[in-house]
C-alpha cells in the first residue's frame, strides 16, 4: 500500500508522492513559548511525530523542522505575547523564552515525540527573515507606513486557498476577530514584515529601522533556510491555517517558491483538529485551558497523555477528558502487561531455539501498516495491537523472542513502550 493523506490544500485525499525518491524534507510550525504548552498544539506536535515515525518505519529518510517562536508573535492589541508573559513572571523576554523551550522539550520527551531534526528559535534567524524581507522588497510587493513594513497581499492571486475561503470571507472573518487592523494598511489582510520599535525588548538593526520581524515572515525564512524554497509537507494545528499558514504560502508565492504542480511552500499540508476539554471550548477566562505540563505534574503517564491527544482522527474534534484518558491507560496497560509476560518468557527460552513468528504477528503488522496508510489511523494501529493481544490464547503466541521483536517494530510507530 501507499500513505494517503488528506492534503488541507484543496481537502481530497492524496497518495503521498515525496520530491525525492525515498527523501522527505516536512516543517512543522512549533510553539511560541510564552507558557506551558497546551494539549491542542501538542496534538499538532504528535500529529508530525506519528507522520515522521510512520515515514521513517516505511522506509523513508526525513528531515524534520519545527520552528520556535520567541518574537514577533503579537496579541489583539499589538503587543508581543512573550514579552508580556515575561512581565507577568517578573523576567525579561529572553529569559522567559528559554525557560519554556527548556519545558517544551520536556513535555515533548514525555510524551515520546522525537526530537525534530532542527528547533530554530526566530530570535536567531534574524538576519534570514531580514534577507528574506529584501527578496520580498525586490518584488516591488512591499511599502511602509510609518516605520512598519507590509506586504501588499493583493500580489496574490490564490489568496483563500488553503483556508477555502474567498478574499471577501478572510476580510469579514478579520473584521468579526478581536484584532484590529492599523489603519495605515491599504488592505486588511497585508502581512506585517517589519516593525519598527526601538522600545520592544527584542529588537534588531534593518535596512527599515531598529526593530523586529513579523510573525508570518519567521516560518518562510526558516523553512528556507533548512528545507529549500519548496518542500514535501507543513503542518500545524488547525488555528494556524489562518492567518498564518495562508500568510506563509502567499509570501512563498510572491518569492516564486512553487513546485511543478504550482502549489506554493509545501506540497501537502496537514492540520490537526481542534480540542475541547469535556464538551467544553479551552478558554482562559473559563480557567479550562490544560497544559501537558499540568497534566504529568498530576501524575499522568506521558503515554497515556500520548495515546488519549491520539484517540481521535487528527483532523477531527477531540473532546479530552476522562474518558479518553481511561481508554487511553488501558490501551498501554494491554500492551505494557503483554511486554513484561514477554520479557519473563524470553528469559525462560533455552538457547539456540529458533524463534517462532505466528501468522498472527504478520497480520496485526498488516493492519497497522494499512491504518497508517489511511490519513495516518493511529488509533486504527494501536488498537490493531490491542485487539490482536486481547484474542490470543497460551498457546498462540509463539517464540516471546519473535514476538518482542514485532513489538519492538510496532512502537516505532506507536512510540508508547
Amino acid at each position: 500500500m501507499a500513505l494517503k493523506i488528506i492534503n488541507s490544500l484543496g481537502g481530497k485525499l492524496e497518495v503521498f508522492e515525496p520530491l525525492e525518491p525515498r527523501k522527505v524534507r516536512m516543517y512543522h510550525c512549533g510553539p511560541t513559548v510564552k507558557e506551558p504548552i497546551d494539549i491542542s498544539k501538542f496534538r499538532s506536535y504528535l500529529l508530525a511525530d506519528v507522520l515522521r515515525r510512520h515515514l521513517q518505519r516505511s522506509g523513508y529518510e526525513v528531515l524534520q523542522v519545527m520552528n520556535i517562536t520567541d518574537v514577533g508573535h503579537l496579541n489583539e492589541f499589538e503587543e508581543d505575547v512573550v514579552e508580556i508573559a515575561a512581565g507577568r513572571a517578573g523576567l525579561d523576554a529572553w529569559e522567559l523564552a528559554e525557560n519554556e523551550v527548556r519545558l517544551f522539550q520536556d513535555d515533548r520527551r514525555a510524551l515520546g515525540i522525537l526530537g525534530a531534526n532542527e528547533y530554530p528559535k526566530a530570535r536567531e534567524h534574524v538576519e534570514e527573515m531580514i534577507a528574506t524581507i529584501r527578496d520580498l522588497e525586490a518584488t516591488g510587493a512591499t511599502y511602509r507606513v510609518g516605520g512598519n513594513l507590509y506586504l501588499d497581499v493583493s500580489r496574490y492571486e490564490g489568496l483563500g486557498q488553503l483556508v477555502g475561503k474567498s478574499v471577501e470571507e478572510l476580510v469579514a472573518l478579520q473584521a468579526s476577530s478581536r484584532t484590529p487592523v492599523p489603519p495605515q494598511k491599504k488592505h486588511p489582510l497585508d502581512i506585517d514584515l517589519w516593525r519598527t520599535d526601538a522600545l520592544h525588548q527584542m529588537h534588531w538593526e534593518s535596512p527599515w529601522g531598529r526593530g523586529f520581524p513579523g510573525w508570518h515572515v519567521e516560518c518562510v525564512a526558516m523553512g528556507r533556510k533548512y528545507l529549500g524554497e519548496f518542500f514535501d509537507i507543513h503542518t500545524g494545528a488547525a488555528d494556524n491555517l489562518c492567518p498564518h499558514h495562508e500568510c506563509e504560502m502567499a509570501q512563498a508565492a510572491i518569492l516564486g517558491a512553487t513546485g511543478d504542480d504550482g502549489r506554493p511552500l509545501a506540497r501537502y499540508w496537514l492540520h490537526s483538529g481542534p480540542v475541547t476539554v469535556e464538551g467544553e471550548t479551552m478558554d482562559r477566562r473559563k480557567r479550562n485551558v490544560v497544559s501537558v505540563h499540568e497534566l504529568l505534574e498530576s501524575g499522568f503517564r506521558g503515554n497515556v497523555i500520548r495515546v488519549a491527544l491520539l484517540s481521535a482522527g487528527y483532523r477531527d474534534q477531540l473532546d479530552f477528558g476522562e474518558k479518553p484518558l481511561d481508554r487511553a491507560r488501558e490501551a498501554v496497560d494491554t500492551v505494557l502487561g503483554f511486554r513484561e509476560r514477554l520479557l519473563y518468557a524470553s528469559s525462560m527460552e533455552k538457547s539456540g531455539n529458533e524463534p517462532t513468528r505466528p501468522a498472527w504477528v504478520d497480520e496485526t503488522s498488516g493492519r497497522i501498516q494499512e491504518a497508517l496508510d489511511g490519513d495516518l489511523d493511529y488509533q486504527g494501529a494501536l488498537w490493531a495491537v490491542v485487539e490482536a493481544i486481547g484474542a490470543l490464547g497460551d498457546d498462540d503466541v509463539g517464540g516471546p523472542s519473535a514476538i518482542l521483536e514485532a513489538l519492538g517494530d510496532w512502537d516505532r510507530v506507536l512510540g508508547i513502550l
